[in-house]
Order: structure tokens, then sequence, then C-alpha cells
């Protein structure tokens, strides 16, 4: 097999670990809310998902992008990928300045 192969194949699973992030956030949340008598919309508010499913939708993003065969879909799954990091980015720089 080729080297290319390989790479392809790292590149298709980054945006399979990116749904897979996503679907065990979500699962998570479910059984948290399931066990501690919530609400599941109120689980799914928290930080601690929003922070997950960002990061899963950043690997979904960067995922398509390293596949995608036309620069202007690259180009799109680009910025998607980097308004994702832009909010991770954010919401981090929010979470360290309610630590002071």
């Amino acid at each position: 097999m080729s080297w290319l192969y390989w790479i392809r194949l790292a590149f298709n699973s980054l945006w399979v670990l990116g749904a897979a992030v996503i679907l065990a956030a979500f699962g998570f949340c479910y059984y948290d809310a399931h066990v501690g008598g919530e609400r599941l919309r109120a689980r799914l508010i928290t930080p601690a998902f929003r922070m997950w499913l960002l990061i899963g939708l950043t690997l979904i993003g960067l995922g398509a992008a390293l596949t995608a065969s036309r620069w202007w879909e690259r180009a799109l799954w680009g910025l998607l990928c980097a308004a994702n990091v832009w909010q991770i980015w954010v919401f981090w720089q929010e979470s360290r300045s309610g630590e002071d």
C-alpha cells in the first residue's frame, strides 16, 4: 500500500473522530440528565457539553477540509473549522477569567 493511502485514512478518521466526540458528549449528557432527574435540555446548555461539541465540530470541519476535492470546498470547510477554533478560544478565555 502506498503512503498516500495512510494519509487519506488519517484525514478521513478526523471527521469520524469528531462525530464520535459529539455522540459521546450527547450520550453522556443524556445519561447524566436521566440519573440526576433533570431535563436533557438543561444538560445540553452546560459549558462542558458546549466545549465538546465545538471540539467535535472542529474535527469534522478539519477532516472534511482535508478530504475535499475542490478548492472552494476546502475554503468553506476551513472557514467553519476556523470559526469553531475561534469559539473554543473565546470559551477558554471566558472560563479562565472566571477562575481569577
